[in-house]
């Protein structure tokens, strides 16, 4: 599971997973700003070129989106100035794409340009941009920068071709970014967008307070937070070799609705909190119970490390993939059920498995609690075979399930792979390890009854395997 930070707005506004809005946090002393620019150009009849300056991550950029979020209702939406445009055609290339005007002042970012060699160049743009200001009152153009000196020599620059109405004493404006009181605050709607928590994380507050106190902006805090969550999980991932695991259970259709208890919707990452709280009487519950108190041992942190997830199958694909590429024996036995063999049935009901979505990667937006239509009697007569012989043909039954699945997967090499893999330690075995593209994955089957078809079987059975994982590989004491 790999966990970004993003330290920068612009990281946040190219990335796919997360909304910029409501990760904003309000800084009224730099909107009154903002207001300050809009009166000035208003009052001036003409558009406005202001300087943004501050420390390197206080939020210059992210204060003019949340100007325009926060005040939309005198800012139209930023309008960004592409970082390819040379600064020579910036002029030219805003007078063909800048919207029209409206009632409402638009934000124009000149974002990304931190330095330039080209005096020349320069002028040539402040003398361009400020004959097309002069028509666009509605229009400020803000330029982040971090040095004063050059802010400096562009303000001259600036005031010497277009005097006071093209740069104002207004239009040195100095950023503050959030105060530090609330940087915990943007991290935990980070958080909350990145469906994540500190115990996932194996962080305490006591490192989120040292990250705040060792930095001097927002952006310098978030990247704190982004290094210790590489050292907790990349560095700790590749010295101990850790394998990606899934959880593969099988039952009645109501396996779909008591897995999504314990699993996140989306993702299929098991939820630590509900694991323990399904079977908190369990020994692996009351185990993971006693070493929930220490961060670098919590259940949320294993399971973050070992990107454990949990897929179902319900009885028709099982029973299909034994009547595909089981023994005779067991076939002949599903066969006295009245089950008979059919290779498309068995590739239709395993393509509407949760298992199928994960290894081709479609991934799951929604979690749903049953399957559609109904499972005929004599697929529940011969499911109840399958899982009865479970504990004695265990091996036999996972390969014909992982068969079945490469069939219909192909990037999913059980043909390839291992069953039964002996872990180096007495009675710890891994039930597959397959090859899903360049990676290997650790499989682990729990086959269960109608009966025992709970959320918390399911949890006993995953803390415990989740248990001897991390003890094998040495992440929580025995």
């Amino acid at each position: 599971m790999a966990v970004k930070i993003p330290t920068r707005f612009e990281h946040i506004l190219n990335s796919r997973t997360l909304s910029s809005a409501p990760l904003i946090i309000k800084v009224p002393d730099d909107m009154k700003k903002f207001e300050i620019l809009r009166r000035t150009a208003e009052i001036q009849s003409g558009g406005v070129l202001a300087f943004l300056s501050g420390a390197s991550g206080c939020g210059k950029t992210t204060s003019v989106w949340s100007a325009s979020i926060n005040m939309s209702n005198r800012f139209e939406r930023v309008f960004p100035v592409p970082a390819t445009v040379p600064l020579r055609e910036v002029s030219r290339w805003l007078e063909t794409n800048i919207p029209a005007a409206t009632e409402k002042s638009l934000l124009v970012l000149m974002d990304g340009r931190e330095a330039s060699d080209d005096t020349v160049g320069l002028r040539q743009f402040m003398a361009s941009l400020n004959q097309f200001l002069r028509g666009r009152s509605d229009v400020i153009v803000c330029w982040p920068t971090t040095n004063d000196e050059w802010k400096g020599e562009l303000i001259g620059i600036a005031r010497s071709v277009g005097g006071d109405s093209l740069t104002p004493q207004s239009a040195s404006v100095s950023i503050s970014g959030p105060p530090k009181e609330l940087w915990n605050d943007v991290l935990e709607r980070l958080f909350i967008q990145l469906d994540q928590r500190l115990e996932d994380l194996g962080m305490g507050k006591g490192v989120i307070d040292s990250a705040a106190s060792s930095s001097n902006s927002v952006g310098d805090f978030l990247a704190a937070i982004r290094d210790g969550i590489a050292k907790r999980f990349d560095h700790v991932q590749v010295m101990h070799d850790l394998p990606e695991i899934l959880f593969v259970v099988t039952s009645t259709s109501p396996v779909i609705g008591e897995a999504n208890r314990l699993r996140r919707a989306g993702t299929m990452i098991l939820k630590a909190e509900e694991l323990v709280g399904y079977s908190p009487r369990s020994e692996a519950g009351k185990w993971w119970q006693a070493r929930n108190s220490d961060p670098s041992h919590h259940l949320a942190y294993v399971i973050s490390l070992f990107r454990a997830k949990l897929v179902t199958m319900t009885p028709s694909p099982v029973v299909h993939s034994i009547m595909e590429f089981g023994p005779t024996d067991m076939k002949d036995s599903l066969k006295e059920k009245g089950v008979a063999r059919s290779s498309t049935n068995a590739d239709t009901t395993f393509q509407s498995t949760d298992f199928y979505k994960f290894i081709t990667g479609a991934g799951m937006n929604e979690l749903t609690s049953t399957t559609k239509g109904r499972t005929s009697d004599s697929i529940l007569r011969a499911f109840e075979v399958v899982q009865g012989a479970s504990a004695r043909r265990h091996k036999s039954i996972n390969q014909a399930i992982c068969a079945l699945a490469e069939r219909n997967a192909p990037d999913f090499k059980a043909s390839l792979g291992a069953f039964e893999v002996d872990l180096g330690e007495q009675d710890i075995y891994a039930d597959a390890i397959i090859s899903i593209g360049l990676d290997d994955i650790h499989l682990e089957f729990h086959h269960l009854s109608d009966a025992h078809c709970k959320a918390a079987s399911m949890a006993a059975y995953i803390m415990k395997k989740l248990r001897v994982y991390s003890n094998h590989y040495n992440i929580t004491p025995r």
